[in-house]
C-alpha cells in the first residue's frame, strides 16, 4: 500500500523540526505515511512539486511563509489577518491538483502554549520583531484583549505602536509584563548571538517568551530568568501547531 506523502517547504531544512516530528509520529502511531523536506529555490515550482509527489499536506517555514500566499487559491481567516501561512492543503481531482488552501496554525500553537501561564497583570505585551512570526503573535494577543507594542530595527513614523530598538528602555520593559522574542537572534547555530536588553527592569511578574526552541534556553531566556522573570521557549508552540496541521490535513482528506 502506497504511503501518504507530506512535506515541509522552505530553505536550509537540515535541522528542521517537522520532518523528525512527523516521521516519529507516523512510526509510533503506525500511520502509513512519510514526511520529506522540499527545499525549493523557486516557488513557481510549488504546484508541480505537490502534484508530482501527490502531497496530502505541506508545512511552510522561512523564507516562504508570506511569499507562498501568492501561489495558493484560498486562505483561512488567520492567514488573511496575519499575512502568512505555515500549513497548506492541496485538493485533487482525478489525480490532478486543482487547488491549494493555506492555513495558519502558528496562531493556534502560540495561543495553546501561553494559555496556562497568562495572568491578569499580563495586559500589555512587547513583541521583539515585526516579521511574520510577530504578526501571528500579535493576532493572538489582540484576540485576548492584550495591548501590543513592537520593537523594530526599522524606524516607522506612521505607527504609534512600533518603536525602534534604540528606544527600548527600562521604563518600557517594566510596563510590559509579557515580552515575546520573535526574532531569530540566539537561534542554533548562532547560540552566542544576543541583543541589548534592560534585563534589570524585569520582575517576577514578567512572562518572557522566546519563539526559539533550539537551543532550549537562549541567552535572552537565561538572562531573563536570572532577573526573576518566568520564561518559556517555543517548543510547545511547535508541537501544538504541528498537531493542528495534522488535524486539518486529515479532516480535509476525509
Amino acid at each position: 500500500m502506497m504511503k501518504n506523502a507530506y512535506g515541509l517547504l522552505g530553505k536550509n531544512l537540515s535541522h528542521s523540526f517537522s520532518k523528525s516530528f512527523f516521521n516519529e509520529k507516523f512510526q509510533k502511531e503506525q500511520i502509513n505515511a512519510i514526511y520529506r523536506n522540499y527545499e525549493l529555490s523557486d516557488l513557481s515550482n510549488l504546484r508541480s512539486t505537490i502534484e508530482k509527489h501527490s502531497l496530502k499536506g505541506m508545512n511552510v517555514t522561512v523564507p516562504y511563509k508570506e511569499l507562498v500566499l501568492n501561489y495558493v487559491d484560498e486562505v483561512d481567516r488567520a492567514c488573511e489577518m496575519v499575512g502568512s501561512t505555515n500549513t497548506l492543503v492541496p485538493s485533487y481531482k482525478n489525480n490532478k491538483l486543482v487547488s491549494i488552501k493555506a492555513y495558519n496554525t502558528d496562531t493556534f500553537g502560540f495561543h495553546q502554549s501561553i494559555k496556562p501561564f497568562l495572568k491578569s497583570h499580563h495586559e500589555k505585551a512587547l513583541i521583539l520583531g515585526t516579521g511574520g512570526a510577530a504578526k501571528a503573535t500579535a493576532y493572538v494577543l489582540k484576540t485576548l484583549n492584550i495591548d501590543v507594542n513592537f520593537i523594530s530595527r526599522k524606524i516607522n513614523h506612521n505607527s504609534k505602536n512600533i518603536f525602534h530598538w534604540k528606544d527600548l528602555n527600562e521604563h518600557m520593559v517594566f510596563h510590559h509584563k509579557f515580552i515575546i522574542n520573535t526574532t531569530p537572534v540566539g537561534m542554533y547555530p548562532n547560540d552566542d548571538e544576543t541583543f541589548s536588553f534592560p534585563y534589570h527592569a524585569l520582575t517576577k511578574k514578567h512572562f518572557v517568551y522566546d519563539l526559539i526552541y533550539n537551543p532550549k534556553q537562549t541567552i535572552f531566556l537565561r538572562k531573563s530568568m536570572e532577573n526573576k522573570a518566568f520564561t518559556k521557549n517555543g517548543y510547545d508552540m511547535l508541537i501544538h501547531q504541528a498537531e493542528k496541521a495534522w488535524q486539518i490535513w486529515n479532516s480535509s482528506n476525509d
